[in-house]
């Protein structure tokens, strides 16, 4: 496993941690931000609901697996001019060589990651995913409280004016 960090840090992800005997809860009051009314990709890819299924459907998803690596990127924030979306962007990139650079071998894998997809410029959504291989759902619509895995793993993690963090969570 300490090969499987090194290279994830190597990759440019600030913080690397495996963690073990997981029994991740998809919960329903975190699964609730992800409505109409307040977010704007509600209904609009196949990674938020009700694209990504059912919150029932997310959990045994999520259960099939019992350990993971949890990644992390920390970035300074221009205050004036928060690149959000642009940082996010790049860690989802930085997940997407992780997994093509075969880190974690011939294993299934499910990997989740703050905000979603980044890969196509516009989801085909309704219409069925052209880039299914390369899609990565996201924590938020699974219900997972990414503040608990940042604990358990010994990570920093809060909402600053300076600072982002995006949490990616690779299930094995």
């Amino acid at each position: 496993m300490e090969d499987i960090i090194r290279k994830a840090c190597e990759i440019g992800f600030t913080n690397a941690a495996w963690l073990c005997g997981l029994k991740i809860e998809c919960e329903e009051r975190l699964r609730a931000y992800c409505n109409p009314e307040g977010c704007p990709n509600h209904g609009e890819n196949w990674v938020c609901p009700p694209g990504c299924g059912t919150l029932l459907e997310c959990a045994k998803k999520v259960a099939a697996y019992s350990s993971g690596i949890l990644l992390q990127s920390v970035s300074n924030l221009d205050e004036a001019e928060p690149d959000y979306k642009g940082l996010n962007r790049i860690h989802n990139i930085r997940l997407r060589e992780f997994l093509d650079a075969n880190c974690v071998g011939n294993m299934d894998v499910l990997a989740l990651t703050s905000g979603g997809c980044v890969f196509c410029e516009t989801c085909a959504y309704p219409e069925p995913c052209v880039k299914p291989d390369v899609r990565m759902n996201s924590l938020s619509a699974y219900g997972i409280d990414v503040g608990k895995l940042c604990e358990m793993a010994g990570f920093e993690y809060s909402f600053r004016p300076d600072k982002v963090y995006y949490i990616a969570l690779v299930l094995i």
